[in-house]
C-alpha cells in the first residue's frame, strides 16, 4: 500500500490524479484513510513527517521527482529508506533544455535580442561547437548524461563532482581543490548539482570571479544554489554575460522579485524537465513491491551523502 503524502495542495492533487490514472485504487490511499496503517511506502513532496511517523508499517520515503531537497533528511533519519525518480525521458528533456541554453549563447541569440530592442542590425561571427567550452557542475545521472551528449556533439566539455568520474571525451575534475581549475576555462557553466549544505549558494561571487570574463550560467539545479545578489552584481559589471534560470528558492517567483526585470536574465518556470507521471507511479509501485518482497530498491538515496 502506498500513501500519498504532501503538504502542497498542487502536488497532492497531481499525485492523486497520477495514481488514479495509472494504478489500482487498491494500491494507494491518503494519510487519513484507515488503510494507511498498512502502508509500506509514502509517495512524497514536502511530506508531513510527524504524520508519516504514525504509520507503523512504513518503510520507504519516495520522492515523486528526481530531487530530494523537499525532504528533511535530518527529520527522516535512518529509520526509512529514501528513493527518488530516475527516468530516461527526464534525462532527455534536461538535455534538450540545456542544448537550447548552450545554443542561446553559442549563436549570440542573447545579443541579437538586445539588438532588436535597440533597432541595431549587426552580425556577429558564428561559433561552432568546438569553439565553446561547457562546464557542468554535478556528474550524477543527469550531469553525466548531458556531458556525454554535449561532448559527442563536439563541444569542449568539462565536469566537476565531489568524487572523480571517468566520462569519455569529458575532462573531469573532483573535489574543492580542483574547482578553480574547472572554472578557469568554462565559458558556459551549467549547474546540475544536488542541493546539500556544501553546495548551497555555490553560484556566488566566489565562483563567478573564477569564470572567464563574459561567461554565462545556466541553473537547472536548485534555487538555493544561487546567490541572487551576487549574480545581479556580476551581470551589472559585465563580468557575466548572462544567466538562464529555471529554479528559484521561492516558487512561483514573487511578482515583485527583481529578477523579473534584470537585464541579461532569461527565466523559465521550473520546466527544464519532468519525468512522465506514469513513470513516476510505476517506479514508486515497483519499489513498494520490492519492499514487500524484501528485495533491493531502485534509485535509492545515500542518507550520509544527501543524494
Amino acid at each position: 500500500m502506498i500513501v500519498i503524502a504532501s503538504t502542497k495542495s498542487y502536488a497532492r492533487a497531481m499525485l492523486i490524479d497520477a495514481f488514479e490514472a495509472h494504478a489500482s485504487p487498491a494500491h494507494f490511499c491518503l494519510p487519513d484513510d484507515p488503510r494507511a496503517q498498512q502502508a509500506t511506502t509514502a509517495a512524497c513532496w514536502f511530506p508531513d513527517m510527524q504524520q508519516l511517523r504514525q504509520l507503523p508499517e512504513l518503510k520507504v520515503i519516495h520522492s515523486m521527482g528526481a530531487g530530494i531537497e523537499h525532504l528533511n533528511l535530518e527529520e527522516i533519519g535512518t529509520d526509512y529508506q529514501i528513493c527518488r525518480i530516475v527516468d530516461q525521458h527526464h534525462k532527455q528533456g534536461m538535455l534538450n533544455y540545456l542544448q537550447w541554453g548552450v545554443l542561446y549563447y553559442q549563436r549570440s541569440f542573447d545579443v541579437y535580442l538586445q539588438q532588436q530592442q535597440q533597432h541595431i542590425w549587426r552580425q556577429w561571427s558564428q561559433k561552432n561547437e568546438h569553439d565553446v567550452c561547457v562546464g557542468i557542475l554535478g556528474l550524477g545521472e543527469l550531469g553525466a548524461y548531458v556531458a556525454q551528449h554535449l561532448a559527442a556533439a563536439g563541444y569542449q566539455v568539462r565536469g566537476w563532482s565531489k568524487s572523480l568520474k571517468n566520462i569519455e571525451r569529458v575532462d573531469t575534475f573532483a573535489g574543492w581543490s580542483e574547482l578553480p581549475a574547472f572554472l578557469a576555462e568554462t565559458q558556459i557553466l551549467i549547474n546540475l548539482l544536488p542541493l546539500t549544505p556544501e553546495t548551497k549558494q555555490i553560484l556566488s561571487d566566489q565562483t563567478f570571479r573564477q569564470l572567464p570574463q563574459g561567461a554565462a550560467i545556466i541553473n537547472s539545479g536548485r534555487g538555493a544554489h544561487l546567490n541572487v545578489d551576487d549574480l545581479m552584481k556580476s551581470l551589472e559589471s559585465d563580468h557575466l554575460r548572462g544567466a538562464i534560470l529555471d529554479v528559484f528558492e521561492q516558487e512561483p517567483l514573487p511578482k515583485e522579485h527583481p529578477l523579473w526585470t534584470t537585464p541579461k536574465v532569461v527565466m523559465t518556470p521550473h520546466v527544464a524537465s519532468h519525468a512522465p507521471l506514469d513513470v513516476v507511479v510505476q517506479q514508486i509501485l515497483e519499489n513498494d513491491r520490492r519492499v514487500l518482497r524484501q528485495q533491493p530498491l531502485i534509485n535509492t538515496v545515500d542518507y550520509l551523502k544527501g543524494y
